[in-house]
Order: C-alpha cells, then sequence, then structure tokens
C-alpha cells in the first residue's frame, strides 16, 4: 500500500472562480439545448429540405458555434479558475 501526502495549490476563491463556474454551467446548459435542436432537425426534416444548402448553412452555424462553447468550457477547466470542489480528476 502506497500513501502519499496530497499537496494543494493556492485555494481558488473570489469572484472570477464563482463566475467560471457559472460560466460553465450556462455554456452546459446552451450546448445541450443547441445539440438538441441540431438532433431534431435532422431527424424531422423532410429529405428535400435537408438536402438544400440553406439547411446546411443552418447546421453548419449550430455546429460551429456547439464547438466553440465546447472550447470556451476546455478553456475554463485547462485555465484553472475552478475550485478544487468543482473538478473531478482521473489518477
Amino acid at each position: 500500500m502506497h500513501i502519499e501526502k496530497i499537496e494543494y495549490g493556492p485555494a481558488k476563491e473570489g469572484f472570477f472562480s464563482n463566475a467560471a463556474f457559472i460560466a460553465i454551467i450556462l455554456l452546459t446548459l446552451v450546448a445541450a439545448a443547441i445539440t438538441g435542436m441540431i438532433v431534431l432537425r435532422i431527424i424531422l426534416s423532410e429529405p428535400g429540405k435537408a438536402i438544400s444548402r440553406e439547411f446546411i448553412e443552418n447546421m453548419g452555424i449550430l455546429l460551429a458555434s456547439l464547438m466553440f462553447i465546447m472550447g470556451a468550457i476546455i478553456y475554463f477547466y485547462a485555465k484553472g479558475l475552478l475550485q478544487d470542489e468543482y473538478v473531478t480528476t482521473l489518477e
């Protein structure tokens, strides 16, 4: 059995940590809504409309905005703004 001392970095407290947590929650909800819109549009659209240029452009815009939101979420995690209680790591 191996026991090692876990050292934590400086405490992340204050406005920026709380704002990052709230931003991640809101961005996750927006990402879920956009994903739902994409899935519903793909499933419920008529084949004639689904092959149109307008439909493909709209889906591309939704996918690009979804990628941007996911990048923002990853940025908040990688930047280290969140308090340790909010971050789960696997070792």
